[in-house]
């Protein structure tokens, strides 16, 4: 049953603010802003990114490209100002400069393997690529919301609103081999970053779960030792995938060995 899988050739445009970096230092700029290799960026294949602050938490998550001599970068559009404003805030003597395009673009991702004019791209857990496409001329998404949703969901893609925000740590969310460099440089965050894989541990994790019976997000995660003052995580996402209720939760560290709880009337067991 798990993990949920999008057909092959099934597409969804996607609700991001799009920005475009050019100019002789771009890539080096962005690559002092955020945790990826920007290098691995290409015409070929887009990374995935995180932007952290001095104490090492998000301050967004994005996708990087080259498109011809420039970087694209698309990020949530709830963060199109705030990223915006973050990306440019330290441009002074380098040769770059931040334009939001997203006015004037829509990005299609789609499953399967890409076709020379695509950018391979793993969003929802599954290979595919993004293709950039004027808003005039964009084409019609095949795939619904709940669809991307189970595929994310059961491949445990954290997402920007529901397991990331603001006061997140990369770690915690399990994105280190995914969205981290350790070896490319420094950037705004690093040795916080840097120190929390050095220790080998977190204060929660990100978790998969199945439950008894549909709850709301948000709702505690409760054992022995735990409370409604002080419960053991919280969860985040919740989808139906062939009548099974799966979630995502963040689970505390001092229960990181328990594998059974109560979320609302619901039962729930650790999947992963």
């Amino acid at each position: 049953m798990l993990p949920y899988e999008l057909p092959a050739d099934g597409s969804v445009l996607l609700d991001r603010a799009i920005f475009k970096l050019s100019g002789s230092d771009a890539q080096r700029y962005l690559n002092g802003q955020c945790t990826q290799d920007v290098s691995l960026a290409t015409e070929k294949n887009a990374v995935y990114a995180l932007v952290t602050n001095f104490k090492g938490k998000l301050d967004g998550d994005c996708f990087i490209r080259r498109h011809q001599s420039d970087l694209v970068i698309d990020c949530p559009v709830e963060l199109r100002e705030a990223l915006f404003t973050r990306l440019d805030r330290y441009i002074i003597a380098d040769d770059a400069e931040l334009s939001d395009i997203t006015e004037d673009y829509e990005l299609l991702h789609t499953i399967g393997e890409a076709p020379e004019a695509g950018w391979i791209c793993n969003r929802f857990g599954q290979s595919g690529y993004d293709t950039l496409h004027l808003k005039s001329k964009a084409p019609q998404s095949n795939l619904s919301h709940s669809e991307v949703e189970k595929s994310r969901i059961s491949h445990a893609v954290p997402l920007w609103g529901a397991e990331l925000n603001n006061n997140v740590l990369p770690p915690e969310a399990g994105l280190e081999a995914r969205a981290i460099s350790y070896t490319k440089g420094c950037y705004t965050g690093q040795e916080v970053i840097s120190r929390m894989r050095s220790a080998g541990k977190t204060n929660r994790h990100l978790v998969l779960l199945e439950l008894s019976s549909p709850e709301n997000t948000g709702t505690p995660l409760l054992c022995d030792g735990a409370s409604e003052a002080k419960p053991a995580g919280n969860m985040t996402s919740i989808c139906n995938i062939d009548g099974k209720q799966i979630a995502l939760a963040y689970r505390k560290r001092k229960y990181q060995d328990t594998q059974n709880f109560n979320i609302g009337k619901s039962q729930a067991t650790i999947l992963s």
